[in-house]
């Protein structure tokens, strides 16, 4: 009889679509094959059988869409990856251009003074290092003119810094002067330069652990939006299932009204059914192509291209769950506090608002440096007197007043370290509550899972039991179409726990610094 075969169809539903194999003490293990429920609707059932075997999931036409896919495509061509790999490659190469500081230098420079008729040419090469701040150098002076050069206005014309030796021209064939400053003071335990290669190299490392973070949190958002398109694909397949339904049972309901057996308001009363099914299954479908399009953003070709999942790489159901574990949540905080990237970037930024601090504080010291050169004259003297090889040492002070630059550095430094110690503290903070909220989030997932799947069993049971009532003539057609509806919302809300409990491992899994680990429905 077609109103039996009905009966059993729905059976088939609810026990392949919402079917879960569940016991009260074991762990949940939800699967919710929505293909194979949608291929038993196809396939007749025999008059007279109570059930049937679950039939297999309909062959698909592509290969299933992985998380582990979803992240790996993340990595590779996601663009807010690719902007942190570039700010890091700005870093190294900033701190290439402060290295350069102790490149080699060529300095010369020439002098001409008409009324005199005096020359001066004066070449020198210096190297910076970084031994307590101290410059080597070595150079050529040659002059030549009516007078000797120490008598001539030369000495105005240089700047105060260069090393006096370096301008003795007192040879006709020039001289030869190679010399070291050495910084007693000021700039001796750091200076601009190397305070400049620290931070530099200290940022690099930062923006590495800042794009690890980027990543983690990237991650999270991927395994949101993957379990969400999952959730929506399934969710599409039940109100489609719903749908079969009803328009099946039409057929069999103008039987009924042909044989008189039935009013034929119930013909009426199962078409406005099937136009609020319909209206179900085009929200549901609006729903599914939206989490596609948020799921694109993390799932891009080789091109870097969003590309939007069709519901062939659709899972025919979700993974299990397990009863997750919490024996000492206090150690995985301080593990999380370990390997948290972000927080080592925090940490960075206070190590170089100490070099900073550091440097700040040196500035306020006079400047006292030391200079020794020797001077090798060549050819003949201008002077018979002078013997050809000289030594000479300098000292030279400055002593800044009242130093309010270095004094304001220092406390604009130190406030800045305040700051970085208080959102420490709170990030500190914040991850712990992470930590804890993940586990309480996955917990109630867990247990959510489980009690729909018990409502399942339940809406299964009454559903089965008000169709045969309705079949036997002291039933409902509107109790029929409840029973259903609830069948169907139970197993949307254990689709969409099962959903939540790994969103929920996702999130804690990143909370953990871990990263998100794939899981293969």
């Amino acid at each position: 009889m077609p109103t039996f075969r009905s009966l059993f169809r729905l059976s088939a539903v609810a026990a392949t679509l919402l079917g879960v194999t569940q016991a009260h003490a074991a762990p949940l293990s939800t699967r919710l094959d929505v293909r194979a429920a949608t291929t038993s609707l196809a396939q007749p059932a025999r008059e007279g059988d109570d059930a049937r075997e679950e039939p297999a999931p309909k062959p698909r036409t592509g290969p299933v869409l992985t998380l582990a896919e979803v992240l790996d495509s993340l990595a590779r061509h996601d663009p807010r990856m690719r902007s942190a790999d570039e700010a890091i490659r700005g870093a190294k190469g900033q701190l290439k251009a402060n290295r350069g500081f102790y490149d080699p230098r060529l300095r010369a420079r020439g002098v001409w003074e008409p009324f005199f008729h005096n020359a001066i040419l004066d070449a020198r090469v210096e190297q910076p290092t970084t031994l307590w701040g101290m410059t080597a150098w070595a150079g050529w002076q040659v002059g030549v003119g009516r007078r000797p050069y120490y008598a001539s206005t030369f000495d105005s014309v240089l700047d105060v810094d260069d090393r006096v030796g370096s301008r003795d021209v007192r040879s006709t064939a020039g001289t030869l002067t190679a010399g070291v400053t050495l910084p007693l003071w000021r700039d001796g335990k750091i200076d601009r330069a190397r305070a400049n290669i620290r931070q530099s190299t200290m940022e690099r490392d930062r923006l590495q652990d800042a794009r690890d973070a980027r990543r983690l949190e990237l991650e999270a958002q991927a395994a949101t939006a993957y379990w969400s398109w999952v959730a929506a694909g399934l969710q599409l397949e039940i109100e489609k299932t719903l749908l079969d339904l009803a328009t099946e049972r039409d057929d069999a309901l103008k039987r009924r009204i042909e044989l008189g057996a039935l009013d034929s308001l119930a013909a009426v009363d199962n078409r406005r059914l099937i136009l609020d099914r319909e209206r179900r299954v085009v929200a549901a479908e609006r729903g599914f192509q939206a989490a596609g399009l948020a799921l694109s953003l993390y799932l891009r070709d080789n091109n870097g291209d969003p590309v939007v999942p069709t519901d062939a790489r659709l899972p025919g159901r979700l993974p299990s769950t397990t009863n997750p574990r919490n024996d000492d949540i206090d150690a995985e905080i301080a593990g999380a506090i370990e390997r948290r990237p972000d927080r080592r970037a925090t940490m960075t930024m206070r190590g170089q608002a100490d070099v900073e601090l550091r440097l700040a504080k040196n500035q306020r010291a006079p400047r006292v440096d030391v200079s020794g050169w020797v001077a090798q004259y060549l050819g003949r003297p201008l002077v018979p007197e002078l013997r050809r090889t000289s030594l000479v040492a300098a000292v030279s002070i400055e002593i800044p007043i009242p130093m309010r630059a270095a004094r304001g550095q220092v406390e604009a430094t130190q406030a800045a370290m305040s700051m970085i110690a208080a959102d420490l503290r709170l990030l500190d903070d914040q991850i712990a509550v992470q930590v804890r909220d993940g586990h309480s989030a996955l917990l109630a997932a867990y247990h959510r899972a489980r009690l729909a799947a018990q409502e399942v069993e339940l809406t299964r049971e009454l559903a089965r039991a008000e169709y045969r009532k309705f079949q036997l003539g002291a039933g409902d057609l509107m109790l029929v179409n409840l029973r259903e509806l609830a069948t169907a919302d139970a197993a949307t809300a254990e689709v969409q726990a099962v959903a939540d409990y790994f969103v929920a491992k996702a999130n804690l899994e990143v909370a953990l610094g871990t990263g998100v680990q794939p899981v293969v429905p």
